[in-house]
């Protein structure tokens, strides 16, 4: 069950800004949203049935709900924060399965940073932050997202503008206390840092040729198998280039044409140097291949695994 969302914070008399947790009853305080005085609701029980620390309205606001007040609450606590670890030079870490390449990014969110401002804005649209560069051009931008996703509209003129969309999602007012953990590993970033194709502009993706010392199932002894892995797929050596050939056997892999009686046609295969016996592509996938990747270095017919970098391809053009 979904937590109740609560105003859990608000501005004092004084305007600063205090969660209900650090709030006292003799105080004053108004709605961040609608500006209109609110009253602490604090019994200090706990247990069944006790509502946890939070604000209520005399007179609630028409189009004042809990959900804009942590959609406010959160961003200027994130904005706060952004701001002081530019003037500190503190790095921020934040890591994203990229949607363009499919792996796993991580980088310093502020590393091309020099200044930062909420709701900038922007002719077009106005996003909750804006993050400058050092020539004052938007580099990025974070968007709250509690109950309204950024339109279409919104989501293309940043891309046409090389501009980083970071959209951080928000469940409940816990996530007021979780905004590191929230900006650590954001909902959606809409970048990838891997190099674009000359070609056709795509994001090109990274592949490591895996070779693996294998006991043959015909004489028992090692020989080596190899095959390439990307971000998602697997390629057997009958899709290899002349180039990955070519690398293979500088592993030393013996790769040769081998007729297969169960799929009855001729491709290029790993071979056993001692008796010429050869790996399908059914073994080397069920076998092989998973063995690999679900760690089945222990069992007898996989003995080491080597990884070598083949650097970056395109997957549209295949260069």
């Amino acid at each position: 069950m979904k937590k109740q969302i609560l105003y859990v914070t608000a501005f004092d008399e004084h305007g600063i800004f205090v969660k209900a947790n650090d709030a006292e009853k003799t105080g004053k305080y108004f709605c961040p949203v609608c500006e209109s005085e609110l009253i602490l609701k604090k019994s200090g029980k706990v247990g069944k049935g006790s509502k946890r620390p939070h604000f209520a309205h005399y007179h609630l606001t028409e189009n004042c709900t809990p959900e804009s007040a942590l959609h406010f609450s959160f961003k200027k606590m994130l904005y706060e924060k952004i701001k002081n670890n530019i003037n500190n030079k503190i790095t921020m870490i934040m890591a994203w399965k990229c949607n363009y390449c499919r792996s796993e990014h991580e980088g310093n969110l502020l590393k091309k940073v020099f200044d930062v401002k909420d709701e900038y804005n922007m002719k077009i649209c106005k996003p909750d932050i804006a993050l400058f560069d050092d020539k004052g051009n938007v580099f990025a931008v974070i968007e709250i997202v509690v109950t309204h996703k950024p339109e279409e509209n919104v989501v293309k003129y940043y891309n046409d503008n090389n501009i980083i969309l970071i959209q951080i999602e928000l469940e409940s007012d816990d996530d007021l206390d979780n905004i590191d953990a929230k900006l650590k590993i954001p909902s959606i970033v809409d970048c990838c840092l891997n190099p674009r194709c000359k070609n056709c502009g795509g994001y090109k993706i990274k592949k490591e040729l895996i070779v693996v010392d294998n006991v043959c199932y015909r004489c028992g002894k090692l020989m080596k198998v190899c095959y390439i892995k990307t971000n998602y797929d697997y390629k057997h050596p009958r899709d290899f280039n002349e180039d990955e050939i070519n690398y293979a056997k500088s592993k030393n892999v013996l790769l040769e044409m081998r007729f297969s009686k169960t799929v009855n046609e001729k491709y290029l295969a790993n071979v056993c140097p001692s008796c010429k016996a050869f790996v399908g592509d059914w073994y080397l996938s069920d076998e092989i291949i998973m063995g690999v990747e679900n760690n089945y270095v222990e069992k007898n017919y996989i003995e080491n695994i080597q990884k070598y970098d083949l650097g970056y391809y395109c997957d549209i053009c295949k260069e």
